[in-house]
Parts: structure tokens; sequence; C-alpha cells
């Protein structure tokens, strides 16, 4: 049998279930972006057909792949945009290209890691850095992958925006606790394995309201 990417490409059954697998293991949003994703069922002159608009993504890059590895679902992640898309992004796994090399492997923050999340801190303007100065890890996977890119800056932001203001208004103490509780639940849900989606950019939102709630449960004590 051979073991390569290519191959398991040509075989449909198994290129559909690897993609369904990332798609819902994700939560529906892209491993390194936060962007929505899907598969959406279409029809045409050979029946039934189905458009994927994300690509797989190789942690270890292709060309960094030993032999089998990067035919390894573990090695594998969804990621915006889908291929052929006509345009050519300036963040995300486009951006990361082949990196990191095996030298630099130790350099990149993977989102699989169980730790990804704590590496790194957004405010409510929707920008990123470090969770912890002097973060070489976190601080170069930023730049590699243009994390801090106007354009999703921008983005984070109004997903911040939204979710915080939902009613055109700054949402109470008690709202943004309700919310961060059906966040919580909906990422248990997918820890165990349910078909659930997440909310672009959630990882960012998230973030933001567990300071606030922070901050707003010490003032509420206070007064």
């Amino acid at each position: 049998m051979e073991c390569t990417y290519d191959a398991m490409r040509r075989d449909p059954v198994v290129l559909d279930t690897v993609e369904n697998g990332l798609l819902e293991e994700q939560g529906g949003i892209c491993a390194y972006t936060g962007h929505r994703i899907a598969i959406a069922p279409t029809s045409g002159p050979s029946g039934s057909a189905r458009k994927v608009d994300f690509h797989i993504e190789h942690l270890v890059s292709q060309r960094c792949c030993y032999y089998g590895q990067d035919a390894d679902y573990a090695n594998m992640v969804a990621c915006w945009p889908r291929p052929n898309c006509g345009f050519e992004p300036a963040y995300g796994a486009r951006k990361k290209g082949d990196w990191p090399s095996a030298a630099e492997s130790y350099l990149f923050v993977s989102p699989l890691r169980s730790d990804c999340s704590s590496r790194f801190t957004f405010d409510r303007l929707g920008r990123i850095s470090a969770a912890m100065m002097g973060d070489r890890a976190a601080e170069k996977t930023i730049k590699k992958l243009g994390l801090d890119h106007k354009t999703l800056v921008a983005l984070r932001r109004e997903a911040i925006q939204g979710a915080l203001n939902p009613l055109s208004r700054p949402s109470t103490l008690e709202e943004k606790r309700k919310l961060l509780a059906r966040m919580d639940r909906t990422t248990e849900a997918l820890d165990k394995g349910g078909a659930v989606e997440r909310m672009p950019f959630c990882f960012a939102i998230e973030a933001v309201l567990r300071r606030e709630i922070d901050t707003l449960g010490k003032i509420s004590k206070q007064a």
C-alpha cells in the first residue's frame, strides 16, 4: 500500500472521511486563524458533490515530512482558505508555507498543543501577543503565520465587539458570564466528540471575556 498524501487524495472515500473528521474536530473553524470553514453539498452534471471551502494543512510541511508523515492524520489540520481560491492571503497557512524546518520546529506553537491557547493573549481591539514576555516560540509563531496582520486583527476586533455588544450596548457582567458558559459548553462537547460549531475567532473572544469577567467581578465585590 502506498502510504502518501497523494495516494490518500486519490481515494475519494478516504479523503471525504479525513476532511469531515478535521472539520468536526475543529468545530468548523480554521486551526490557525479562526475563520469559519465548512463543507456544503452541491449538485452537478455527475450528480451530488460537495464544496469544501478549506484545505488540508500539514503541521510539518510536506517538504519536511518523512515517508508516511504527510498521510498521518495527526499531522493534519483544516485551514482557510480553500485550494485555488484565486488570491494569496497575507496570513495563516499560506503565510506559514513550509515553516518550520526541523531546526526551528521548537519555535512553532502548534494548534494541537494542549497549551496552545494559554501561549497567546488578545485585547479588545483584536490584537494578539505572546501571553508571557520572552516566549520566543509564541512570538515566532505570530510572525511566521502573520497572526498580527491588520486584516486578521480587524476581523477579530469585529467578532469581539459583536460578542461583547450584542444589542449595540455593552453587555452586563451576567450576560458575559452566560456567554462564556455557553462557549465553555461548546468546547466541552467538542472535546467529547460532539458535532458542534464554535464561534469564529472564539479563542480571541474567550480571552477577552475571561479578563473582563474577572475585572468586573472584582469591581462588583468592592462596590
